[in-house]
């Protein structure tokens, strides 16, 4: 019993898989050929089935955005940590130099092997952010609020911890 059991569960498991891969080709085939035929042959079940369709849909509709999200979640981790290997730092810097002329400069530290040896490079960009409405909405805050005129930010940091809470938002979810 109990082994017929397992066989069972295992076959509503795949059909569960099947039924959200297939999920759009489903639908399809129920529009095109299911719908028509019962209108055909018991149009009195009709509005019943298309219903039932409706009420599936509700639950696999939110399944399969999940996995969609899950999935597109797991490459960008992947590229993530590959860029992780090379990239060692990206610190963005907000600076005011004159009143509503602030100064942000880029500074990207790296790694990179030169005759099979790692070294690293670090390189800086700046450029002039005109309009206080161009500025980050953190940083214009802490200016405003508390007056702060130079602002860090580690955007590695801030993009580890944002993949971290997103993996732990999607643990949860799913």
């Amino acid at each position: 019993m109990p082994f017929l059991q397992v066989i069972l569960a295992f076959l509503i498991i795949v059909t569960v898989a099947v039924a959200l891969t297939f999920w759009n080709q489903i639908l399809n085939w129920a529009d095109q050929t299911l719908f028509p035929w019962i209108r055909d042959n018991l149009p009195g079940l009709e509005q019943y089935v298309r219903h039932a369709f409706a009420e599936v849909h509700k639950v696999v509709g939110p399944i399969r955005r999940n996995l969609i999200t899950l999935k597109q979640f797991t490459e960008i981790e992947g590229a993530w940590k590959m860029l992780r290997h090379y990239l060692l730092k990206v610190l963005v810097q907000f600076e005011l130099n004159t009143q509503y002329q602030w100064v942000k400069r880029i500074t990207f530290w790296a790694t990179r092997k030169l005759e099979s040896k790692p070294v690293v490079v670090r390189k800086e960009v700046e450029e002039i952010v005109k309009d206080v409405d161009s500025l980050p909405d953190d940083v214009r805050q802490k200016w405003l609020k508390l007056g702060q005129t130079t602002q860090d930010i580690d955007m590695t940091k801030v993009r580890d911890d944002e993949l971290h809470e997103g993996k732990l938002e999607l643990t949860m979810t799913n």
